[in-house]
């Protein structure tokens, strides 16, 4: 009976090491070709960021991906790690989201190399649903000459973008989120930004948008200090709440965008 008691007791024992290794193999092919368009960059308040894309080139529907980026100095010693979600936070078949691991402490020290790779995330048996969301247009666009509006906060360091379109699905969104890419002329992905869409009612007070069923849709959202030169730019719409570590749709992304400038009369 010992004997017995003690081979079910082993048996449990490698179910449990067998979930992780089964999640860590899912991982991996989640992440067939994984990371690219990298970059490097330290933003105004001192803070170390690496920015690119994670593809996936499997037929595998990933939630919930997390990605580590460690700095390393010249002798391979470890600088700084930090543990990000990808944005959006689900990853398609044959589609490509963005990053931005921001390290904790400003001001580390010079870095020689990088790394990013993927340590975790959850592969589904079949993709999510669409949200049957179709985009007639979107648009980004420098303002200058802003006059002062009331609750909403814009600079000329920032990029403005506006979506026109039609919610299809019988369902109300209530939660839109964006993510924003941009791309440098050598087509690598200098900076990211994650934020909520925005709706302005008809006396100009902004508010978080919502996709009425069966409706048209016009929302607008803000990347903040973008930098200046690069023109071009991907925008990925998902729904959810804010910092959600999931969506219960796909995403909608859009093509590449050219950031235009625009005088406010």
């Amino acid at each position: 009976m010992r004997a017995v008691h003690q081979l079910r007791s082993l048996t449990r024992h490698a179910r449990l090491i067998a979930v992780p290794l089964l999640l860590i193999a899912a991982v991996a092919s989640i992440g067939a070709r994984c990371i690219e368009r990298t970059s490097v960059r330290v933003d105004k308040d001192g803070y170390t960021h690496i920015t690119g894309e994670m593809v996936n080139d499997t037929d595998v529907q990933g939630t919930q991906i997390m990605l580590r980026g460690t700095l390393y100095d010249a002798a391979d010693n470890v600088i700084a790690t930090k543990d990000s979600p990808t944005c959006p936070p689900d990853t398609q078949a044959h589609q490509q989201t963005a990053f931005d691991i921001r390290f904790d402490n400003p001001n580390v020290p010079p870095h020689a190399r990088y790394e990013v790779r993927p340590i975790s995330g959850v592969t589904l048996p079949s993709a999510l649903p669409s949200p049957d969301v179709v985009l007639f247009s979107a648009s980004a666009a420098r303002l200058t000459g802003i006059p002062d509006l009331p609750g909403l906060d814009i600079s000329e360091d920032d990029v403005f973008f506006q979506f026109r379109g039609r919610n299809r699905s019988g369902v109300t969104y209530e939660g839109v989120q964006g993510c924003s890419a941009v791309y440098d002329q050598a087509g690598n992905v200098i900076h990211v930004e994650s934020t909520e869409l925005i709706q302005v009612d008809a006396f100009g007070n902004p508010s978080p948008a919502t996709m009425d069923s069966n409706q048209p849709y016009n929302a607008f959202m803000i990347a903040e200090d973008v930098p200046k030169g690069p023109v071009q730019v991907r925008v990925w719409l998902w729904f959810g709440p804010k910092d959600a570590p999931t969506s219960q749709y796909q995403f909608v992304a859009t093509s590449m965008i050219t950031i235009v400038t625009v005088a406010v009369p």
